[in-house]
């Protein structure tokens, strides 16, 4: 096992930098870590990481990123290879390529493409109207995370998390019932 600890999805509001202090106040043996409010899962991680749980419950109301999960943990080279196909798609460096795949998104709700939306839009903040329609615009000062770096990032999380992941979407009140 690495001692980077992974992680694919680069999230405003994310816990990693806090996954270490927050961790410590578990209990010893947990069977079953919940996480409610999943984003990047970083505290899944950081416990998968280190052993602290045998089984993980990551949950989020949102649909695609539940998928994006699945995808990840289920089908790394799938997702992997995908994500580089789309961001190998901007290889001319268009001003108009991110929007594209966001319209594609909004239309399609493809889970990977919404990763490369995170790693592409402006300081990982995601965004959404009422409609539902994924709205930030792209850091037009960086490319996002390169495929082979990202590809590592996605094995190393299935290989924590496969077979032993439970994967919910909705509302934390029936997550955590």
């Amino acid at each position: 096992m690495t001692t980077t600890i992974p992680h694919p999805i680069p999230y405003q509001g994310s816990k990693r930098a806090l996954a270490a202090k927050i961790c410590t106040l578990f209990p010893d043996r947990i069977e079953t870590l919940y996480e409610p409010f999943a984003g990047s899962a970083a505290i899944s991680i950081y416990a998968a990481h280190h052993n602290l749980a045998k089984e993980f419950v990551i949950a989020d109301s949102l649909p695609e990123l539940i998928g994006l999960w699945k995808e990840i943990i289920d089908n790394p080279a799938r997702t992997a290879n995908r994500y580089e196909e789309i961001w190998s798609g901007n290889q001319e460096r268009s001003p108009t390529y991110f929007n594209e795949v966001r319209e594609r998104f909004n239309s399609e709700r493809d889970p990977v493409d919404l990763l490369y939306l995170i790693v592409r839009c402006v300081k990982n903040a995601v965004r959404f109207n009422r409609h539902g329609h994924f709205t930030q615009s792209s850091d037009k000062r960086r490319l996002g995370t390169n495929p082979k770096k990202m590809g590592a990032s996605i094995h190393s999380v299935s290989d924590l998390l496969k077979g032993r992941t439970k994967l919910l979407c909705g509302d934390f009140i029936k997550t955590i019932e």
